[in-house]
């Protein structure tokens, strides 16, 4: 099979597996409140299968990577966001999931902008790639579209996980810092501009 149909079908079946996922957060968006900084009871338990323990959440535990100290800037800006809270939707981060190569889940870490004293709750959709297809046959889904919010691992590492979304997050704030017109984090109450 030539190679660049491969990865054109690769692409598509991805592609269209994360609409379609897109598609159904319409449905449960309508029934299920968002909880900046604590994991909604019972969301995600069609995901735990014979668990019935509560998930642990990163404010939990000790924060298992490094981050640089938090110190303010010559020009008073913070250097990084403190970090407040991480976790899975469905999975509980110690146990985590019965089979660390087939994994799918939502991801969330809450951050606070010290300066503004503004929280921001990032959502990245975390797999790996026997666990797209997993969401593919559990969702019932014929493809699945990647987002900018995605993450792919090989298998199950909390720390890697958490390193590499606290260092997308920590960019973005440098990032946005350099631009003294916005805040760090967006603000639902500042209209932008």
């Amino acid at each position: 099979m030539d190679p660049v149909k491969v990865v054109i079908f690769v692409a598509a079946f991805i592609a269209l597996l994360f609409l379609g996922r897109w598609l159904s957060t319409f449905s449960e968006s309508a029934t299920m409140p968002s909880f900046p900084g604590q994991v909604p009871p019972g969301t995600g338990s069609d995901k735990l299968s014979d668990r019935q323990t509560a998930a642990v959440v990163g404010a939990d535990l000790p924060f298992p990577i490094y981050v640089p100290a938090i110190e303010r800037n010559s020009d008073g800006r913070y250097n990084r966001p403190e970090f407040l809270n991480y976790y899975f939707e469905a999975t509980d981060l110690v146990q985590g999931p019965l089979d660390p190569a087939i994994f799918y889940d939502d991801f969330y870490l809450l951050v606070r902008d010290i300066e503004n004293d503004h929280t921001a709750l990032y959502k990245y959709f975390v797999a790996t790639p026997l666990g797209l297809q997993k969401a593919l046959a559990d969702e019932h889904l014929p493809a699945i579209c990647l987002e900018e919010q995605s993450l792919i691992v090989s298998r199950w590492d909390v720390p890697l996980i958490l390193e590499t979304v606290v260092k997308k997050v920590m960019q973005s704030y440098a990032e946005q810092g350099e631009d003294k017109e916005r805040h760090a984090l967006p603000n639902p109450d500042v209209p932008e501009k």
